[in-house]
């Protein structure tokens, strides 16, 4: 209860309105004081005559957005904000609708202008913010050029003068769930793993189903395969026969794929960091969709913050498509070392592939405590499970002169992998430019 109580306050807190004088509006009316004051010390009236054209200026602004603010206060609590399309790809557009009311022509004066803000930020920073006249009927489109899931508190509904002296915004409460999820495009080549588990993974060989049926069979030719001899029919006549029944179809391989989040501020600013995860994610996307296009029965995952309740949706086939899967990868954020975060312990039956971003020292992180736990265990000293650890990189930020530090980078998931394959189960890969480099 108490829990609930508090959010209420807080929604109460959020629709409050907020008038703002901007630094713009400040800096104007000490220009007017001190132009008063110094035509009334020099007597000059041309100093006078600017301050109050100023004067008439500035107090115009002020008092025109205070009184639509107050004819449009009602009216601006009952707008709503939708998005036409929750799941967009990245570079796709969606349409920004607002609630029927605002379709009415809105009381207007010269100078001063209504507008309703749409603010939508990720758990890593980055932010879309669109602005648009709440009046105009048509939708507005809205278009992302980042991958992520977008949160948002509060939209806006604002009054504001067009020289930018004041703002007078009200705050339009939301429930904190995600309203846009961008997907990520698959990467140009999927990876090759051979993440498995027990019994799981898919054979090589093919095989059949078992019948009696004389017709399915043909006599024994050496270099058969033994496990097709009908042995019944050898103990009735004496003669080795080979069954040729329909094929039966592979067992599907279990794969869960994590994305680890997590970076090093050594090598990644906060902005760099969220651009490689994206790399992370769209390499993920290829390899999730290689293994559904191959039979296997994959699920997707992602670092979390330490006590963070929310999770994401598991990809598990049958019924996944590629955009499901791409919507799933919309999650992952870029998180430095110091938040704690943790990696999902994985099923024991499924064989895990994680794409990480390469660090330059081996700080606590949730890779390191995963491969620790999962070490400890003893799971990965039998050939019945495995983890594949690939280090991915981009070309990398840049220096204060331009250049990339590729190279930096490249050695650094070199460091990872070669570190990390000594690790009993672990199987470890840098990879930067789309060619992947194995050191098992």
């Amino acid at each position: 209860m108490s829990g609930s109580t508090e959010s209420k306050q807080t929604e109460k807190r959020v629709t409050r309105a907020a008038f703002v004088p901007r630094t713009t509006g400040i800096f104007v009316l000490l220009i007017i004081i001190l132009s008063f004051i110094a035509g009334a010390v020099r007597r000059e009236l041309v100093l006078t005559l600017v301050g109050a054209v100023f004067f008439a200026v500035w107090a115009w602004c002020l008092l025109m957005t205070l009184l639509l603010a107050l004819i449009h206060g009602r009216r601006a609590r009952r707008i709503s904000i939708r998005l036409t399309r929750r799941e967009i790809a990245v570079g796709e557009q969606t349409e920004i609708v607002c609630s029927g009311e605002t379709r009415a022509a809105f009381f207007r004066l010269p100078g001063i202008l209504i507008r309703c803000r749409l603010s939508l930020r990720t758990r890593d920073g980055r932010l879309i913010r669109h602005d648009f006249d709440p009046g105009i009927a048509a939708p507005e489109p809205l278009a992302a050029g980042k991958r992520g899931a977008y949160f948002s508190r509060y939209d806006e509904f604002a009054i504001f003068d067009a020289l930018g002296f004041f703002r007078f915004a009200f705050r339009l409460p939301l429930e904190h769930t995600v309203r846009l999820l961008v997907s990520p495009r698959a990467a140009g080549e999927a990876i090759s793993t051979k993440a498995r588990s027990g019994e799981s993974g898919a054979r090589s060989e093919l095989t059949f189903q078992r019948t009696d049926n004389l017709i399915d069979h043909r006599p024994y030719v050496p270099g058969d395969d033994p496990r097709r001899i009908n042995w019944k029919l050898y103990g009735h006549g004496g003669e080795l026969f080979v069954r040729e029944g329909e094929r039966e179809p592979p067992p599907h391989a279990n794969i869960l794929i994590i994305v680890d989040g997590q970076f090093d501020p050594l090598l990644y600013s906060g902005e760099r960091a969220a651009d490689g995860v994206d790399l992370l994610c769209e390499n993920a996307l290829a390899a999730a969709l290689a293994c559904v296009e191959s039979g296997q029965d994959v699920q997707i995952a992602r670092t979390r913050r330490s006590g963070d309740g929310e999770d994401i949706p598991e990809a598990v086939l049958p019924g996944n498509t590629p955009s499901e899967l791409a919507a799933v990868l919309a999650w992952p954020a870029a998180l430095p070392w110091s938040i704690a975060a943790e990696l999902p312990s994985p099923p024991e039956d499924r064989g895990v592939l994680i794409l990480a971003l390469p660090r330059a020292h081996s700080g606590p992180s949730a890779l390191d405590s995963f491969v620790r736990d999962f070490s400890s265990r003893g799971a990965g000293r039998t050939k019945s499970r495995t983890v594949e650890l690939l280090f991915l990189y981009g070309n990398g930020p840049a220096d204060s002169g331009g250049n990339t530090r590729i190279n930096e980078l490249a050695a650094a998931a070199e460091t990872c992998a070669a570190m990390y394959n000594r690790r009993p189960g672990i199987r470890a890969w840098a990879m930067g430019c789309g060619a992947a480099r194995s050191l098992a």
